[in-house]
């Protein structure tokens, strides 16, 4: 699942994957993550389940529209459960309007 997240200066995001069809995991797997954002400010809650990946942990910087690179910029890794919410939440410090760009890949577990 790929986003792009334009967000208002000093706004937040919920949740970038909300209605998404795998935000709740169909099946057991393993999640990848990586989030880029256009300039420095963005700061990232990132939950799989149960599990807190980040507490407003700052993302890696880019150009704009450009999605984070595997595996250099996927900074999460988590196993998920079938049925675990996958929640990634972005929150701009910087007083600007930023595009970001969030990409988790998921790998069904057998």
């Amino acid at each position: 699942m790929t986003q792009r997240v334009v967000m208002v200066a000093n706004g937040t995001v919920e949740n970038v994957f909300v209605g998404q069809l795998y935000e709740f995991a169909p099946w057991d797997a393993a999640l990848e993550l990586g989030i880029a954002a256009d300039a420095t400010g963005v700061l990232a809650t990132v939950n799989s389940g149960a599990d807190t990946l980040a507490e407003e942990q700052p993302v890696v910087v880019k150009t704009i529209n450009v999605m984070p690179v595997y595996p250099d910029d996927f900074q999460f890794a988590d196993e998920m459960m079938a049925g675990d919410r996958l929640k990634v939440k972005l929150r701009d410090t910087s007083g600007v309007i930023r595009t970001v760009m969030v990409t988790a890949k998921l790998t069904q577990l057998t």
